[in-house]
Formats: C-alpha cells, structure tokens, sequence
C-alpha cells in the first residue's frame, strides 16, 4: 500500500468510537485504504468489532503514548508511504484526495502558514513572535495537526525531532503557561520544527472548516470537505452528523451508538470555549 488515510487512537474507547465514524464518513468520499494506528487495549477491539472499518491496524511505539506526543507516531505507525492523516474527532463532508499533490513538492505538509517575527498572531495564548523569540527561530508553523500529509521515510526523522523538541524544549520552557489558559499541544512542536525546517504547507482554502464556519455550517451545503471538532457546532447541526453518523453504523454492519462519544467532546469543547475566553480573551481559536 503506497498511499492511504491514517487516523490514531489511544487510552480511551471514547477516541476509538470517533476514528470509526471518521473512518465511515471517510470512506463516503475516498476509495483509498483507511488505516488506524492505536495501543494494544484498543487494538484488541479494533480487531474484534471493526474489522470492515480499518484496512489496517498498527500499534503506536510506547514513546509516542505519553502526554501530547501521539501523532508525533503517526509516521512510524503508518503502512503507507504518502499519508494523510486525519484526526479522529473529525467528520469527512467531501473528498480530500488531492491534498496528495501537495507531496509532489514537499515531503511534508500541514494546515497552516510559516509565521516571521513580523506577524504576531495568538497560537493557543501563545504571541507567535514570543515564541519565535523563545526558541531561537526565523519563522514559526501556526498549524493545526488534525489534518496533514506527509511521506513516510522522510517524516520519520521530522517526527522524532518534533517529539524531542516537544520533551526536551516544549515542557520544560513553556511548562506554567498552562495556569494562564494556554495549551502546550502537539501543535506547539509541529509549529517549532516546522519552523526550524520550512515545513511545506497545504495550499489554500484550506480543507478544514474554521470556527466562525463551523457556526454558520449548513451540512447541506458544506463550504469545505473536513469538519474537525475544534469548535462545538450548533444543537441541530449536531443532532444531524449523529444521525448521520448513526446510519452510516447501520449501514455498514458496525456495532454501538454515537451519543454519548460526540455529545461528551462537544460539552468538552463548551467549557473549552468558556475557559479561553474567562483566562485569555486576546487568544483565538483558529
């Protein structure tokens, strides 16, 4: 298999429930292979129940499974050689194929923009000049992982800088952020090394739905193909993707209920949005 869609999943069945969703609406609009990468908890139950979901299922290497370093795996864990990988709080609205074309030229490619000391935007309360500053650098990668390519024998080294930049830089210098409302995600290493190497970036628009789109999404009618859940949509057009989500299930042959997964990530998303706006109302969710 030389090119396919991973997403990942680890510590809690909740994570697992949402790749099989993603996967199902995925494979509404893509006739390449889905794969998932996961611990072994979950592995096990990927294996028993979704079997018609998943092409493949892979194990994540232990050092990946701590704190935010998970998708830092995904290159490892993936049985392809271009991959894209989707998270799995996400619900597929369109094809995204072509984000492959974006690998002609790079051998990596995310979401986002390369960000000079000259542009200070908010990245998860971060001043994205304050941390160009902080870590020495000439440009830093605003990105969000939830969607991005890449070449699996050239990401492999990209990834293991990223979680060593994230263990051995991200913690220790950014470590009491926390207690001001900022969020030292995966995001944070990917925007460093991606800075350190001129990561490539997907061309615009890009794929993946913003915010302020979220709010105003008619799933009629999508202005974009990638619903990720950064941002909790409207009560009707959540009721709709879990029916949706529900007969896609039924569908295919696949077993258990959507509710109670998305209805906890979007009550997740609520106080989210709540906390961001009560510690820091100068960041932004983008």
């Amino acid at each position: 298999m030389t090119r396919g869609y991973l997403t990942m999943a680890a510590r809690n069945p909740r994570f697992l429930e949402m790749a099989v969703d993603m996967a199902l609406s995925l494979r509404e609009h893509t006739n390449l292979p889905v794969a998932i990468a996961v611990d072994e908890p979950l592995a096990e139950i990927a294996d028993e129940r979704y079997a018609n979901v998943f092409d493949h299922v892979s194990l994540v290497a232990p050092r990946f499974r701590t704190g935010r370093c998970l998708k830092y795996g995904s290159a490892e864990a993936s049985p392809f050689e271009e991959t894209a990988f989707v998270d799995a709080d996400c619900i597929l609205l369109g094809n995204t194929d072509d984000v492959f074309t974006a690998l002609e030229a790079t051998d990596m490619a995310m979401i986002g923009e390369q960000m000079t000391s000259a542009d200070d935007v908010y990245h998860h309360g971060f001043s994205t000049s304050y941390l160009i500053r902080r870590f020495g650098l000439q440009q830093y990668l605003k990105t969000n992982s939830g969607f991005f390519c890449f070449k699996r024998s050239a990401a492999l080294d990209i990834m293991e800088e990223c979680r060593e930049c994230y263990v051995q830089e991200v913690l220790p210098k950014l470590r009491w952020s926390r207690f001001l409302g900022r969020w030292l995600g995966d995001e944070i290493g990917f925007g460093i090394v991606g800075g350190r190497r001129n990561l490539g970036t997907l061309p615009k628009p890009d794929h993946m739905l913003w915010p302020n789109e979220i709010r105003r999404l008619d799933l009629t009618n999508p202005e974009k193909a990638l619903l990720h859940m950064i941002w909790p949509p409207a009560p009707a057009t959540l009721d709709t993707l879990l029916r949706n989500a529900a007969s896609r299930r039924a569908a295919a042959g696949v077993p258990g209920g959507v509710e109670a997964h998305w209805r906890d990530e979007v009550k997740k998303l609520r106080r989210m949005v709540l906390r961001q706006r009560l510690l820091n109302p100068l960041s932004r969710q983008e």
